[in-house]
């Protein structure tokens, strides 16, 4: 069975940093930041997606900084994005920008993946959170009973799950519940802290999908209705001068990391979330899970060993460039057509803007034909599946469901490779919540063979 419920925001989280911050904590666990593990994911590729990768190079750099060792730190990116021929900056991954004269902060330089290419995917991912060496063909978490262990996954999303890149199998809700489940059974952490930025990511943990007594401690970027949002992108995207024209970040995770890039970091998990669910001003970051050590030091999490006391954060400022991550592309391909320059670029990036609208249509032709096998409208779907709460499927609602990802998957022209689709599978999730035994997959791949 799915495991607990959500938890609501209790006053050692949301009331006054006096509640928690004159607390003492429970005694220091080992010194020593070789029982500190770190799982870092980007599970999307091209250069419309560089923010994705560009947040977890970010990540894996606060890691290592901050003194877990790299055999500790295992790195999931697709990794095309140093090196792609749109990059003005060969070699280099920025995750901020820099005025003209300002070198920018090289996130890049000495991330090292562990996964790259086909190798990110869902089956690799789940064997290193369960540590399944054989299954991953890499390194996988080794660690045991006294280890702390943080997990981020950037990405997008859909309703119960986060994608993968290349139209890989997605990870369900349903699996990562699974995973969780298996590492609590071999008693592979002490506390496990996960962040997710995706599209409606808060359905990866709603209903009965994760426990409040299990030690496991999550936030994710969105609701499970709504929009993740990029920020650094457009004409905000420039570094040193030159502009990216795709976005440099999420908005969520950007919060997060440049609040733990501060010599005086925010000085609890506590603490964090409402700096984080502050400065995230476009969607509503989301708590859930087992609050009991809400009160830890961040750096026990994402450093170095101690549950140390740090110093109060200063606000940030108002970070631009911000847009939907379900626009994300449309926007990349925007930019990158007003900066067309000559009549061969300027066609080319007229083409591609184009076809990115022209896709969007035929998607929701698409999802409106699926509907309407089913007597429903487009419209009346997408409402009903934003508020479709995966932590109630049952079994049966999981296989209607996960059947007809798989069709989208293998039917669809895009497959689930594009967020605008990603964002159209709440009608699926509408549909078998309401008959499990329907045939959604069948409607899927008739509307798609057309």
């Amino acid at each position: 069975m799915l495991f607990a419920v959500k938890l609501s925001l209790v006053a050692a989280v949301v009331g006054d940093a006096a509640a928690f911050g004159t607390r003492e904590l429970d005694s220091v666990r080992a010194n020593a930041t070789e029982h500190h593990w770190a799982v870092i994911v980007a599970g999307s590729n091209s250069f419309a997606n560089y923010r994705h990768q560009a947040d977890a190079c970010h990540a894996y750099q606060i890691m290592k900084k901050n003194g877990v060792p790299e055999s500790n730190i295992i790195l999931m990116m697709y990794d095309d994005i140093a090196g792609n021929a749109m990059n003005p900056y060969p070699g280099q991954v920025f995750n901020k920008p820099t005025a003209a004269g300002v070198p920018g902060v090289d996130v890049y330089a000495g991330c090292v993946a562990e996964y790259t290419g086909k190798d990110v995917n869902r089956d690799v991912f789940l064997a290193v959170l369960t540590g399944d060496a054989d299954a991953a063909g890499g390194r996988v978490l080794g660690s045991t009973a006294g280890d702390n262990v943080f997990v981020y996954y950037a990405d997008h999303g859909a309703k119960g799950l986060v994608a993968m890149p290349a139209n890989e199998k997605p990870v369900t809700a349903k699996d990562l519940q699974g995973a969780l489940e298996t590492m609590r059974s071999q008693d592979m952490y002490d506390r496990l802290v996960v962040y997710v930025e995706a599209c409606e990511s808060g359905s990866m943990f709603t209903g009965d999908l994760l426990a409040n007594d299990t030690k496991v401690y999550a936030t994710t970027a969105a609701s499970g209705m709504e929009s993740s949002w990029g920020c650094y992108c457009g004409t905000e995207s420039k570094v040193d001068g030159k502009s990216l024209s795709t976005c440099l970040g999420d908005l969520y995770s950007v919060s997060w990391m440049e609040n733990s890039d501060l010599d005086a970091p925010a000085e609890t998990l506590a603490k964090q979330y409402r700096v984080v669910k502050r400065e995230t001003n476009k969607s509503h970051v989301q708590l859930f899970g087992d609050q009991s050590f809400a009160r830890d030091y961040v750096v026990a999490f994402q450093g170095d060993g101690d549950d140390k006391r740090g110093v109060a954060a200063p606000a940030a400022p108002a970070r631009t460039g911000l847009v939907s991550s379900r626009d994300a592309t449309l926007s990349f391909l925007e930019a990158r057509l007003l900066a067309a320059r000559g009549d061969d670029a300027l066609g080319d990036a007229r083409s591609a803007y184009d076809a990115e609208l022209a896709a969007r249509a035929a998607t929701a032709g698409r999802f409106a034909r699926v509907s309407a096998a089913h007597g429903e409208t487009l419209h009346g779907l997408l409402e009903r599946g934003a508020k479709t709460d995966v932590g109630a499927f049952s079994d049966a609602h999981w296989a209607c469901y996960g059947d007809a990802i798989e069709a989208v998957r293998t039917a669809c022209p895009r497959g689930i490779d594009d967020e605008h689709v990603l964002g159209h599978l709440k009608v699926l999730a509408a549909l078998c919540y309401a008959d499990a035994g329907a045939d959604v997959a069948g409607a899927v791949a008739a509307a798609c063979a057309d």
